[in-house]
């Protein structure tokens, strides 16, 4: 079913006029011929609107979207209801910083993108509808706490605050 979800993205994108350009060879060998395997592709100047853009594909294709400003790639990206990664790409540190801290999500890479590079002492989860609670790192120890506050009547503070 994740196969064909991306073949569709890919194939609406090509439908609506978008350059899409897909690399790579698919397996030749009869055991891996009916695998569950698509070529990556890059969706270059996609309509906003597409699948390819608003929808978590979870699959080896990218849309490229072009911008003239920080401030109009931050507000594209930031323009939907996911939020669970991003990456910043720059060879300038200090506009990776700015960016990456506008950037309403859970983990943002610079030069660099996907799970099998996250930090694992640093929180990963989405925001937004990515979900919700964070793994690793601190903040995913202490989902798995359960904390409680216990008052006792102090009786030299309450006679502190009689007076």
């Amino acid at each position: 079913a994740q196969k064909t979800f991306v073949e569709r993205l890919i194939a609406e994108a090509r439908d609506s006029g978008a350059e899409v350009r897909e690399f790579g060879e698919l397996p030749a060998d009869l055991a891996l011929k009916d695998g569950n395997f698509v070529r990556p592709a890059l969706v270059v100047d996609p309509d906003p609107l597409l699948g390819v853009v608003v929808e978590e594909q979870f699959g080896p294709v990218v849309p490229v979207i072009p911008f003239d400003t920080e401030e109009e790639v931050i507000r594209l990206a930031n323009g939907n209801w996911a939020g669970l990664g991003a990456s910043v790409w720059t060879a300038d540190a200090e506009a990776a910083r700015r960016i990456g801290s506008q950037m309403v999500c859970g983990y943002v890479w610079v030069n660099d993108h996907g799970a099998p590079r996250l930090d694992l002492r640093a929180p990963f989860g989405g925001m937004k509808q990515s979900g919700i609670g964070r793994e690793q790192g601190i903040e995913g120890v202490r989902a798995f706490q359960d904390t409680r506050s216990i008052a006792t009547i102090d009786p030299v503070a309450l006679a502190v605050a009689e007076h």
